[in-house]
């Protein structure tokens, strides 16, 4: 919490343990009392309304098969959608690649229609459970597992317990389901890397949210049980409430509870069935935050959860979320957050209006100084809430499918659409377009300044300093006044998957370099100044490939991706 502290003026607001629950309630297989979150208001000085901007997207290929509650994630091969529902409320047992401007269908073993998706360890997709059949009726112990390398689908292990609408992450190297709607749910379904087996104890909830620390730990919510009914609220002694959760310790295998400060009055909005715990997980300081909405009487709030201080984060103070647009028609807010921590924004969707007419809204928040903007584009004909949603390496978002109603009229659609930059509306001057990758520095003041790699640009820090040198410019700027600075590329106009686009980010520290786009195999190389080659790592299918430098002694450094160089000064 070192960089946020420095930036966030912090205000503490204890909240009081709660009683041991009920033997009615509290199972035996859980610890007896209630462990809670500390919960924190953030604000700063700015406007709590944001900076209006136009939002750019482009539309690409229709998908070749309509489709709702379907699955969708970018991999190296391309943006991948699976199952999920067509017309009729029929399975989709197919799934389908963007490759190349157009989509080319791909066999599945099972059909898979509000299902969980997680990327394995590996490399790989595992997609499991879902309806059973047409109608959302029943559901399945199922699951495929998509390979990259293969481009293809085989069958994987069977589930434990039959579930749809579930979730899954990834803990301590293992993968845990929990959910299930209109079915029982006692317990999470545990994947070694071979089988599922049955571990925990969970009440039953739908499409929860599924957070871990950096000790494998789990913590399970949601404000909705397997009905869609309110579910979760305990009444302290004093009367007041707070909504459970389910803390598993994977050490001990045992669950107990543990408390979060919301009520009746201010609900974790539901999760779509698309959303993943990894879309809207980031990590600073060693810890494990997470961002998420709830919905109160008055509108919508952001949360940020740091699960291994056990810190809540309330953006309120600081971030209004609009709920009516420009016309004054209502703005609906999508559960699930993107977080690009590239970029250190995360990404709120919303929509107004008919679906036949609808205005599409993007939130960029910069979760570190708070500096956001609102961004609508108007003239979409089916309801994009409904549809499933992702973020491409570069950090578009991409949208496919949805309906004109939540479960018919399933559509074809794609598009690509660009974010805004946090705290940056349409009057603000692009980043200039150049032929290789630079250094941008962005002020608070809406200036941007530019500096080539080729120069050789050199980052440091000094007292309050932000020093910057290279082969042509010295220059400081007060770190108050900075809002971030990026390593970047330029980013095509058009949509373009394949593993020759790419990008670089060196973290704020100088001892990280991420690099993005690069093909399978390709290996990112790190140099002393005398030339010898002191560390390396190679890219797999074609995510976000991090070398670091925190192992090696402070000094200069030539890191080496592809035909990128950057020179690199850690300290």
């Amino acid at each position: 919490m070192r960089k946020l502290l420095l930036l966030l003026f912090v205000l503490a607001l204890p909240i009081a343990v709660a009683a041991q629950k009920s033997k009615e309630v509290l199972t035996q297989v859980k610890e007896a009392g209630v462990k809670s979150f500390r919960a924190y208001s953030v604000t700063r000085a700015d406007d709590t309304q944001g900076v209006t901007a136009t939002l750019k997207y482009e539309s690409i290929a229709s998908m070749l098969t309509p489709r709702i509650g379907h699955q969708t994630f970018p991999t190296g091969d391309g943006l991948v959608v699976v199952g999920g529902r067509t017309t009729g409320f029929q399975l989709a047992p197919t799934a389908e690649i963007y490759q190349n401007g157009g989509w080319q269908s791909v066999n599945m073993a099972h059909a898979h229609d509000g299902a969980f998706s997680v990327r394995l360890p590996d490399g790989r997709y595992m997609v499991g459970g879902g309806f059973a059949s047409a109608g959302g009726v029943g559901q399945s112990q199922s699951t495929d597992i998509y390979d990259p390398q293969t481009r293809s689908f085989t069958a994987g292990p069977q589930l434990t317990t039959a579930r749809a609408q579930a979730m899954a992450t990834i803990a301590g190297g293992k993968v845990y389901v929990s959910g299930n709607w209109y079915a029982a749910d006692g317990a999470m379904d545990c994947y070694d890397g071979s089988s599922f087996s049955t571990v925990g104890q969970t009440d039953g909830r739908s499409n929860p949210y599924m957070l871990a620390d950096r000790e494998g730990n789990l913590i399970v919510f949601s404000a909705y049980g397997t009905q869609g009914e309110s579910f979760g609220f305990y009444t302290l002694d004093d009367g007041s409430q707070v909504l459970l959760a389910d803390e598993y310790i994977a050490a001990t295998g045992k669950t107990q509870y543990l408390s979060l400060p919301f009520t009746p009055q201010e609900v974790p909005v539901m999760l779509s069935d698309d959303a993943r715990p990894s879309d809207y997980h980031f990590t600073y300081g060693g810890n494990n935050f997470y961002a998420f909405m709830t919905k109160t009487p008055g509108g919508y709030k952001l949360r940020l959860l740091d699960i291994d201080a056990l810190q809540l984060y309330d953006n309120s103070s600081s971030m209004t979320i609009p709920t009516t647009d420009a016309a004054g028609k209502a703005i609906a807010w999508r559960g699930g957050v993107l977080v690009n921590e590239s970029r250190e924004e995360l990404y709120i969707i919303g929509a107004s209006g008919p679906a036949s007419s609808q205005t599409l809204h993007v939130i960029s928040l910069n979760y570190l100084t708070n500096a956001w903007t609102i961004a609508s584009a108007t003239g979409f004909t089916h309801n994009l809430l409904s549809a499933s949603w992702t973020l491409l390496a570069d950090g578009r978002l991409v949208c496919t499918g949805g309906g004109i109603r939540d479960n018919t009229d399933a559509q074809r659609m794609a598009y690509v659409i660009t974010p805004p930059v946090a705290g940056q509306g349409d009057t603000d001057t692009p980043t200039p377009p150049g032929d290789g990758p630079r250094l941008v520095v962005w002020l608070k003041s809406g200036e941007k300044v530019v500096y080539e790699l080729a120069d050789a640009p050199v980052t440091t820090f000094s007292g309050s300093q932000l020093i910057i040198r290279s082969n042509k410019v010295s220059a400081q700027y007060e770190r108050k006044s900075v809002l971030r600075y990026t390593y970047e590329d330029v980013v095509p106009s058009g949509i373009d998957l394949q593993p020759g686009e790419r990008r670089v980010q060196i973290n704020h520290d100088g001892d990280e370099v991420t690099f993005r786009g690069l093909p399978v195999g390709a290996a990112a190389t790190v140099y002393s100044v005398n030339g010898m080659l002191v560390s390396q790592a190679k890219a797999t299918d074609g995510q976000p490939l991090t070398i670091s430098l925190r192992h090696l002694p402070n000094g200069v450094y030539i890191v080496k991706a592809g035909t990128e160089t950057i020179k690199v000064l850690k300290q």
